[in-house]
């Protein structure tokens, strides 16, 4: 079964990302840390008890990995933050990786990853790409815990009100949520002739603001 675990902003730099959130939000998102597999580095915040946001970008201080980078790093641009992808948690990675793939999702192959004192598992394609134009879901394992790592993180008061997904693969990706989805899935995912990723956050002085 597939939950809802992240939502992952895209930034050249971490630089550009935190200003990016400062002038949207006011908001400070702490380091988070180093992911040395894949060469990258974030900022994360609690969203909750089970639910994170994460800043994440290439980090220029680490040796370039012998393969592509999660999240299509390698080959995206941005000239400026944005939404770039969605995390759900797998409670049986290579199960749900299996049923994807027999609805016609690709979500990759599992792998090892740590931050930290952190490890998990996380499914990444051998190019390294957000399947489906950018517009699918990324799938990850959390090991067995006490309680989610977001419960550990700094929670500065913001909460998802909203997540919204135009994609042209619309249909096929409502029929993953459908068949492997817990139910409670904070995003709606509409037809559309190109891909685009928005997000709204409640902050704890009672703004909206939009992400996008």
């Amino acid at each position: 079964m597939l939950r809802f675990d992240h939502i992952a902003i895209g930034c050249a730099t971490l630089e550009q990302g935190a200003a990016y959130l400062a002038d949207k939000t006011g908001l400070t998102v702490p380091v988070g840390g180093e992911h040395p597999l894949m060469g990258t580095h974030n900022l994360v915040m609690s969203l909750g008890v089970d639910t994170f946001f994460e800043v994440i970008s290439i980090n220029p201080s680490a040796p370039k990995p012998s393969h592509p980078r999660w999240f299509g790093l390698d080959g995206a641009t941005f000239t400026a933050p944005r939404p770039h992808t969605w995390i759900l948690n797998s409670d049986n990675l290579d199960e749900d990786l299996a049923k994807a793939k027999s609805l016609g999702v690709d979500l990759g192959t599992p792998t090892t990853q740590t931050r930290s004192d952190m490890t998990w598992r996380f499914a990444v394609r051998d190019d390294g790409a957000i399947p489906l134009d950018g517009a699918a879901p990324m799938i990850m394992e959390w090991p067995e815990m006490p309680a989610h790592p977001a419960s550990k993180m700094t929670d500065l008061g913001a909460r998802i009100k909203s997540i919204a997904l135009r994609s042209p693969h619309a249909a096929i990706l409502n029929n993953l949520l459908n068949t492997l989805g817990d139910g409670n899935m904070p995003i709606e995912i509409t037809d559309s002739s190109d891909t685009k990723l928005t997000m709204t956050l409640n902050l704890n002085d009672g703004r909206d603001v939009v992400l996008n």
